[in-house]
């Protein structure tokens, strides 16, 4: 997930298992605390995790975005169809961020953490001089800053809620059955309240780690043996 601000071309980026809204939400969430604002208006892509086209080249706000939209205060606008040069200067800067901070492919023990890394880098990677501008990246990102809303009292809740039912194991599915996750024995064949976060699921207060890039995974099985320790 990128962030760019042409006027500075600055660039933030962070790093996901996966394309849905939890994702996104969390990233735009980390770079707005760590750059202390919003920015005023944001352009996105037409991602149906976000937004539907209707007829007439209408578009609708998904419920959940609508939501976060509102709890930062920002405006939105998105890119028209087959416009590729409305977001050039992200698209550069999705390149630019995959050759500097992901080639070679980096090694970390938990994701959130290296998320904090790569805010770091990106900050780093602003004391470079503009290629066309006076002054450093930094010097313009400056003026960024000043246009800025400020964040909100309190912070956004990124996760979804769900419920689900279980089967006679304990287990349920998620993502159409892709991901097949266990439970403790006690919540066999019943409706449970679990939390989506872009980094796990939780239940019961029990941690279950999501699954990893989506695209190795199509039917896995993940168990948690927390759930089991009343039993042992």
């Amino acid at each position: 997930m990128n962030l760019s601000f042409p006027y500075s071309n600055v660039g933030y980026t962070q790093l996901f298992k996966g394309e849905n809204q939890e994702c996104l939400f969390q990233g735009l969430k980390n770079i707005f605390e760590h750059i202390g604002g919003v920015p005023h208006k944001l352009w996105f892509d037409n991602a149906s995790n976000i937004v539907k086209l209707l007829k007439n080249s209408e578009r609708k706000l998904t419920d959940a975005f609508l939501r976060f939209k509102q709890h930062y205060g920002f405006e939105v606008t998105f890119c028209n169809s087959n416009a590729g040069h409305e977001k050039g200067n992200v698209e550069n800067k999705v390149g630019y961020h995959r050759r500097n901070f992901l080639v070679p492919p980096p090694r970390f023990e938990k994701l959130e953490d290296f998320n904090v890394e790569l805010l770091r880098l990106c900050d780093e990677d602003m004391e470079r001089e503009h290629y066309r501008k006076e002054g450093t990246h930094a010097e313009l990102f400056r003026e960024d800053r000043k246009a800025m809303l400020k964040l909100p009292s309190n912070p956004f809740d990124v996760a979804e809620y769900v419920t689900v039912k279980t089967n006679a194991y304990g287990k349920f599915s998620l993502n159409g059955g892709k991901h097949i996750y266990s439970t403790a024995p006690k919540y066999a064949n019943s409706r449970v309240l679990i939390k989506i976060t872009p980094y796990e699921v939780i239940l019961d207060l029990c941690k279950i780690q999501k699954p990893s890039f989506k695209r190795f995974w199509r039917h896995t099985f993940f168990l948690s043996l927390l759930n089991f320790l009343s039993f042992m």
